[in-house]
């Protein structure tokens, strides 16, 4: 499809939203609309020339959002998959940020207040007691800075108020649900206000372990404390602090090669999952996770026009996660991810706006942030040799059956040696070396690390310049400098393994095992260019062009000279077009988009080198369209309606006219069609109080897990499914006490969070199955 026809067909699907208005449109009493301040300063979302998706408190009651989870559900090309708050990765468009590893640069920005928590093992947050959301969509560097590629995620906590006030909400479920959330506000002067709120969420795990305990559990707290404060009319403060531990059961990593004991390979069944050897002292399947974080805002009103912002950050984490990789009851693998990180961000933005034709703000950001992620890799070293074979065979010049047949002359006859159920418990490398036999190990034992240290400046200016009353023109740059430094050991703990006889079997081995290092430095622009039109009071349209940039990486390669590889930045090009119609009884806003992207990389498993490296994929094209909108259906109902078409494929070609090993695939987490529906009817209403139901149904249609789509045959995708949810609510008359029943999943419908993972890159592909039929009470009063 050329390029002109995608933008024809993707404009065909927005026609309704940009042409319907002009026939319909009448009524000049148009609802309220939610403020955002996206553009670094308050504009009702209405006037934001970008698609933002945005929950004010309310709606995110109504939807009831308490994570990202359920906050994709209901933002068009938002995707969010959670093996675990450790492992989360972030969906925008199909472009997807998921590495844990330190050196890892990410391509959707998650920001709490202004201030970046966009670390991967760092960023899951619990969503509770929080003013507003906005997602936005498309590049945006210039606004969100290093790391948004694609978009942003920026969460708005609620800030304490000089009053006495709080609320307090519990429930219990099936599966062992318990969750308790609340907040209180003490008014301490006149102008000042302390804040406490917090959360406990947890949960058996839905999946059985035949080898002990559940698996796909929750078990997490967090607390916050606001401190706010207006001293005199132009200066004002506030003083947050957020603490969240997991301690959730192990991932299900369910394989689909072996059977787990006395079951199956349904990812939907119990699962056989176990650490063996001790491994690090001991420790069982789950995670182990802190997050901290301290925030100060502070706004001084410099003049009626002249506003400085300034955003101090510092934030820090650490976790350990021990799982059972390959998805069964054999000892073949056993990893953990001990990953930590510490950053700290100080941002100036001087804002301009003199309720004339010219708005803007310009800023400077220093950013430093360090990290490393340890894994150390337990094995048996039969098992391993056995699932190895086909690989270690080939090592050696042989097929597994030659190797056999050398065997056999050696007075070994009849030897499986690729079955893991009877492996062969002595070093085929040893026999084949005429060395004596050498048994193999129950439990063999390396490790290796990524570390990473970044610290960047930043310069940014934007501005709006109305034209006319109707035409104004934004127009946005940022300028990125960095200084990186990577790191990173391979070492063998208990000695060489004796699969191989080389130091390392899995891990890449650095010199002698030390730490060896690489810097380098970069720097580069990014900008926007946005138009936009309100043809009347009520439709607001608008045409933007944006580069985004994920910045380079500097990753361990065993294969290079240096131990080291840059991957080049990669560059996304966008152009969009939108509108936001805001009418008598509700809002509707989408738009179409077309992006091309340039250096991709994607990352995968080398059998030849036993390692993971980074491909530069090349280039992609994609093209869609998004809407949303809300809807006063009656005077007592409200309806919630979003929509997503995204088409994200490879190209055939790079550059250079060389064809592209990924020509044609799909992006993994990129369906092609989302929608979400949500209701909040009032079904009865008294003296005595109100009944309401509120229903969520979210859909979306095929996704890939893989960006090699035919991978193992193509196995590694979900089928198209939604979710269904309601809410039956009783408040009483002045709305101060509540109870509800809820239920999640109520048709009990089977999906896949995940698939391949780290066991399909041993040719064993292993499945994490979703939430199954969740159902409980809650109640809650405020006071």
């Amino acid at each position: 499809m050329t390029l002109k026809a995608r933008l024809m067909a993707a404009a065909a699907i927005a026609a309704p939203l940009i042409f319907a208005p002009a026939a319909i449109a009448q009524d000049d009493n148009t609802v309220d609309v939610i403020t955002v301040t996206t553009q670094f300063r308050e504009q009702s979302v209405a006037d934001v020339p970008i698609n933002v998706s945005a929950f004010d408190e309310a709606l995110l009651e109504d939807l009831a959002i308490a994570d990202f989870e359920d906050l994709a559900a209901f933002t068009p090309g938002l995707i969010v998959q959670e093996q675990s708050p450790n492992n989360t990765g972030y969906s925008i468009r199909g472009i997807t940020t998921d590495s844990g590893e330190a050196t890892s640069e990410t391509r959707v920005a998650v920001f709490r207040d202004g201030v970046s928590i966009t670390r991967s093992r760092g960023s899951y947050i619990e969503l509770f007691d929080i003013e507003r959301i906005e997602v936005a969509k498309g590049p945006q560097p210039t606004l969100f800075g290093r790391g948004a590629l694609i978009g942003g995620i920026n969460i708005i906590q609620n800030k304490a108020e000089d009053e006495n006030s709080g609320s307090f909400e519990m429930g219990f479920g099936n599966e062992g649900q318990i969750e308790a959330r609340g907040h209180y506000n003490f008014r301490l002067a006149d102008g000042y206000g302390l804040r406490v709120s917090g959360v406990s969420r947890e949960r058996d795990g839905y999946i059985e372990n035949t080898e002990g305990g559940d698996l796909q559990g929750r078990d997490t707290q967090a607390i916050r404390l606001v401190l706010s404060g207006t001293p005199n009319d132009v200066f004002s403060f506030d003083l947050i602090a957020n603490y969240q531990q997991d301690t959730p059961p192990g991932t299900s990593f369910k394989s689909g090669t072996l059977p787990a004991v006395g079951g199956d390979t349904d990812p939907f069944t119990a699962a056989s999952l176990n650490t063996f050897g001790g491994f690090e002292g001991g420790a069982e399947l789950g995670l182990d996770r802190e997050v901290r974080e301290l925030t100060f805002l502070a706004d001084f009103q410099l003049s009626d026009a002249w506003t400085l912002n300034a955003i101090t950050g510092w934030r820090d984490f650490d976790s350990v996660e021990i799982f059972d990789p390959d998805g069964m009851a054999l000892p073949f693998l056993v990893i953990a991810e001990d990953a930590t990180g510490e950053q700290f961000s100080q941002e100036f933005r001087l804002s301009y706006d003199a309720g004339g034709a010219w708005t803007g703000s310009l800023g400077a950001l220093y950013f430093h942030e360090e990290g490393e992620q340890r894994i150390p890799i337990g094995m048996n070293e039969a098992v391993a040799q056995a699932i190895l074979a086909p690989t270690l065979a080939a090592g050696f010049g042989a097929t597994v059956a030659q190797l056999e047949g050398l065997l056999a002359l050696n007075g070994f006859p009849g030897v499986d040696l690729d079955n893991p159920l009877n492996p062969f418990p002595y070093s085929v490398a040893a026999l084949l070396q005429q060395q004596q036999l050498v048994p193999l190990r129950d439990f063999y034992l390396e490790e290796g690390s990524n570390s990473g240290e970044t610290t960047s400046f930043d310069i940014f200016a934007d501005t709006s310049y109305a034209v006319t009353d109707r035409l104004t023109l934004t127009a946005g740059l940022r300028w990125t400098y960095e200084d990186k430094t990577s790191s990173g050991y391979g070492r063998n703990v208990n000695g060489p393994n004796f699969v191989t006889f080389a130091n390392t079997l899995v891990t890449p081995y650095t010199p002698n095992g030390e730490t060896v290092s690489q810097s380098g430095e970069f720097d580069d622009f990014t900008w926007r260019f946005a138009a936009s039109y309100a043809v009347n009071d009520m439709l607001n349209t608008w045409i933007s062009y944006a580069r985004g940039r994920r910045p380079d990486v500097i990753s361990v390669d065993t294969d290079s000279p240096t131990f080291f590889s840059e991957a080049p930045a990669e560059i996304v090009d966008s152009v969009e077009a939108g509108a936001f119609w805001t009418f008598a009884r509700g809002t509707l806003s989408g738009s179409v988009f077309h992006s091309e992207y340039e250096n991709f990389q994607t990352t995968r498993f080398d059998p030849g080198t036993v390692s993971f490296v980074t491909d530069n994929a090349g280039n992609a094209t994609q093209y869609g369209a998004e809407l949303q909108g809300q809807f006063d259906i009656t005077d007592r109902a409200e309806l919630f309606a979003s929509y997503a078409y995204n088409s994200a494929t490879f190209d055939d070609t790079d550059s250079n006219g060389n064809a592209l090993e990924l020509a044609g695939n799909t992006f993994r987490y990129a369906p092609e069609h989302t929608l979400a529906l949500g209701l909040n009817w009032e079904m009865a209403a008294g003296n005595w109080g109100s009944l309401r139901f509120l229903p969520t149904y979210s859909w979306q249609s095929k996704i890939y897990f893989d960006n090699n789509n035919d991978r193992f045959g193509g196995i590694l995708h979900q089928d198209a499914y939604g979710l269904l949810n309601a809410r039956l609510r009783y408040e009483n008359a002045d709305e101060r006490f509540h109870v509800e029943l809820y239920g999640t999943n109520l048709t009990d419908e089977q999906y896949l969070i995940d698939a391949g993972n780290t066991g399909g890159s041993f040719g064993m592909p292993t499945f994490i199955a979703g939430s199954p039929l969740l159902y409980g009470i809650r109640g809650g009063v405020e006071f």
